[in-house]
């Protein structure tokens, strides 16, 4: 019988990585949402500063994502992430002061540059400090646990932000959970497995090996393909959200908040569900299957109009992505060798953001020429003529059909 998750926690250098990693997390989304709705006022509720915003956010978690994938290769990876965490305390403290949108919008942007470095090194982690037979378990309590920070986190955001008007509650919780997060990182005994010097390669060799790795595998060309297609629809939903629950459902702020948090309610319920799924069918199967229904979702989610049915809906959503995302993250884990592991982790988060940031700066052009419902009716549309027909490409049988090897990969947990 297997497990349950949580007896992962028995494992002390597991435990802080997680505690560290939760902590911050659930700053970073209560922050997120505040801030989101901060720009929105502040700009006079202009729609094309919510495509800015997402842009830039991503902009610079893309760069963070490209250079911290290598540097989690050639570096102890629990450095980078104390040096992230470290650096990030500033740059939120400063937050108190501005009120410029612009100002905000940048300062967003430093944030996202270091959680970008911060998460390869955080994920491939996972792979050197749990035992083989529990990365599956150790991917879906993540999962899991990010989906209930969704949940709370934009609840907690909004809620505060629509009570006080302001940042100065929200961004000091931030700065404490990230003062959590180094103290517990600097906690785990983590010895590097790649510690021969040489083995070690320069930054650029560590991304063209990846890149020369990803060209060579079907299955994962697949993935990242439809990660691209979802990132970019994605990025014009999630800017669209506030102003879509204001005109179309008739809410406002605290009901954007609740969207949020049913999305990660659903999203808990996906972990659990992916999981489960994992013992049953390959990730291949589980991955192709989610992604294929998501267009289908979305096509409801904005032929809706009623504020409960749209919150229902959300919720589904919401099981959906966080069913796939944990058999991403497995997927990897199983069948990527160490060595271009971190590279990855980081072309994964690649393959959805770079599309975000092309449709955030779209719509800071367009967002205000056309309605918000239009909009979101056209990407929904172009979602299932992207996705629909890749069901007859060679790399989509691929992933479905799982036929890949597994990495036998010693992870022995580290004492």
């Amino acid at each position: 019988m297997t497990k349950p998750k949580f007896s992962l926690l028995g494992n002390p250098n597991y435990t802080r990585l997680y505690i560290a990693g939760t902590t911050s997390e659930l700053g970073s989304f209560i922050t997120e949402t505040a801030l989101m709705l901060l720009v929105f006022k502040l700009s006079g509720d202009d729609k094309g500063y919510l495509g800015l915003t997402r842009a830039i956010f991503l902009l610079f978690l893309t760069i963070g994502g490209i250079v911290g994938g290598p540097i989690g290769a050639l570096k102890n990876r629990r450095s980078v992430l104390i040096f992230c965490d470290l650096v990030r305390i500033p740059i939120v403290a400063s937050l108190l002061v501005l009120k410029d949108p612009n100002a905000i919008v940048w300062m967003n942007g430093m944030i996202a540059l270091f959680t970008g470095i911060f998460n390869p090194s955080r994920q491939a982690m996972i792979n050197e400090i749990v035992p083989q037979k529990q990365i599956k378990q150790a991917n879906a309590l993540f999962g899991s646990t990010f989906a209930t920070l969704h949940l709370i986190g934009p609840f907690v955001g909004a809620w505060v932000f629509a009570q006080t008007g302001r940042m100065h509650e929200i961004l000091a919780f931030d700065l404490f959970t990230y003062f959590i997060g180094i103290w517990f990182l600097s906690r785990i005994i983590y010895k590097p497995k790649n510690s021969n010097p040489n083995s070690r390669s320069n930054f650029n060799k560590e991304l063209k090996d990846g890149f020369s790795y990803l060209t060579k595998r079907l299955d994962l060309i697949s993935m990242f393909a439809n990660n691209i297609i979802a990132g970019f629809v994605i990025g014009i939903l999630i800017p669209m959200l506030l102003p879509f629950v204001q005109e179309q459902l008739g809410g406002g702020q605290k009901e954007y908040g609740i969207l949020l948090s049913l999305f990660g309610l659903g999203g808990i319920v996906g972990g659990w569900f992916s999981h489960k799924f994992s013992q049953l069918f390959s990730t291949g199967k589980i991955i192709t299957c989610t992604i294929f229904i998501e267009p289908l979702i979305m096509g409801w989610w904005v032929l809706n109009t009623s504020l409960f049915i749209g919150y229902f809906i959300f919720f589904l959503w919401g099981v959906l992505v966080f069913t796939r995302i944990p058999s991403q993250l497995n997927h990897i884990s199983e069948t990527v060798p160490s060595n271009v592991l971190s590279q990855m982790f980081s072309l994964l988060d690649l393959a959805f953001v770079v599309p975000n940031i092309s449709s955030g700066i779209l719509l800071t052009f367009i967002a205000n020429e056309y309605s918000t419902a239009d909009l979101l009716t056209y990407s929904a549309v172009i979602f299932a003529c992207l996705i629909w027909p890749r069901a007859f490409l060679k790399e989509t049988q691929s992933l479905f059909s799982n036929d890949v090897d597994k990495v036998d990969r010693d992870n022995e947990a580290l004492s």
